[in-house]
Order: structure tokens, then C-alpha cells, then sequence
């Protein structure tokens, strides 16, 4: 009887010793280096952050996620005339969904792919609204069959009830002559 007590008490402060404490923190593990961090959207600056994260991460629903339910997109005044069969009807979020999961599949299967954003300082539009103006660079394709999209556009934050910020309008104007803009880019993907 005496030895079954001895091993139960050993047993015991064994077991004690083994488990970690269940009210302990434990500590936090470093994002894997290859991955893309998403941040909470309580900023323009963090939904612009998750915008390039997503197109870099080549990720559908990560990329939607930025735009509010009544996205617009505003093409080049050149590119609405141009590409006017795409452009005759307001560029909405389920547009920009068609062309996102088009762009994106295709873009898993090219060996080249960048995205650069530079950006500019930010300006109050109005209370809870932000635009910034940015110029982006898009290298993506094969090798030698590289294309390449380069523009300016305005993008317009607003701030829903809930604290989130989204991107609400996008208006894309050509930076130099010779470059197509984001918007000839949705034309290729529909």
C-alpha cells in the first residue's frame, strides 16, 4: 500500500511538472517571412497597406476585402473613350471581382509578377474621408512577354460605423503616354 502512494505522489508531481501552467502567456510567434500580414482596416493607410499585401500575395478575397459594397472605379477620361465597351456602364465591385478572380489566376501562372505603390501624402476630402494620390508599377507575364501598367490614381477612403475604413472610388488617370494605365489592365481580364 505504502509503495502505491509513494508512486501516485510521484506520479502526481510528475504530471504537475509536465503541464504548463493554463493562465500563463505564451509567447507570440514571428509571421513567417515569405507571407503576407494583413492588418485591420482602421486606417487608410493600413487598407493601402492590404491592398499591395493582396496583389503581391496575388489574393482574390484579400484584395476585394479594401473596396466598400459601392465601389466605383473611374477610368482615364483616354481609356473610357478607348475601351468605352467596357466602360459605358459604372465600374461596380462585382466588376472589379470578374476582373480580380480573371487577373489573379492568370497571374499564378506567370513567373514574373511585382506591384509598387508610391505614395503621396494624404488629404482630407471630408469629415471621416481620406484621398490619397498614388503612382503604381506593375510588372507581370513571362519572361519575354513582360507587361507592364504604370499610372497615377485618386483613391477615396471612407470610414464606415463599425470604424473600417475602405477604398469607395478609384480614379485612374495616365502618367506617361506610352504606359497603359490600371484601367486597360480590367479591360484584358473580363
Amino acid at each position: 500500500m505504502r509503495n502505491g502512494a509513494i508512486l501516485a505522489i510521484f506520479t502526481g508531481l510528475f504530471l504537475l511538472t509536465a503541464c504548463n501552467n493554463p493562465f500563463s502567456t505564451r509567447t507570440p510567434e514571428e509571421p513567417p517571412e515569405s507571407g503576407a500580414v494583413f492588418l485591420p482596416p482602421t486606417s487608410p493607410e493600413k487598407v493601402l497597406h492590404n491592398l499591395q499585401e493582396a496583389v503581391g500575395a496575388k489574393s482574390i478575397q484579400d484584395y476585394l476585402d479594401v473596396f466598400s459594397d459601392d465601389f466605383t472605379f473611374a477610368p482615364d477620361p483616354g481609356d473610357s473613350l478607348s475601351h468605352e465597351q467596357y466602360f459605358r456602364t459604372p465600374w461596380n465591385k462585382d466588376r472589379e471581382s470578374e476582373y480580380a478572380l480573371n487577373f489573379f489566376q492568370q497571374a499564378q501562372l506567370d513567373s514574373t509578377y511585382s506591384f509598387d505603390l508610391t505614395t503621396y501624402a494624404p488629404s482630407l476630402y471630408q469629415p471621416g474621408e481620406q484621398m490619397y494620390t498614388y503612382h503604381y508599377l506593375m510588372s507581370y507575364g513571362r519572361p519575354g512577354e513582360l507587361a507592364e501598367v504604370y499610372g497615377r490614381a485618386y483613391l477615396y477612403f471612407r470610414e464606415n460605423e463599425e470604424g473600417r475604413w475602405n477604398i469607395y472610388l478609384w480614379v485612374d488617370s495616365r502618367a506617361r503616354k506610352s504606359s497603359p494605365t490600371w484601367g486597360v489592365l480590367k479591360t484584358q481580364y473580363l
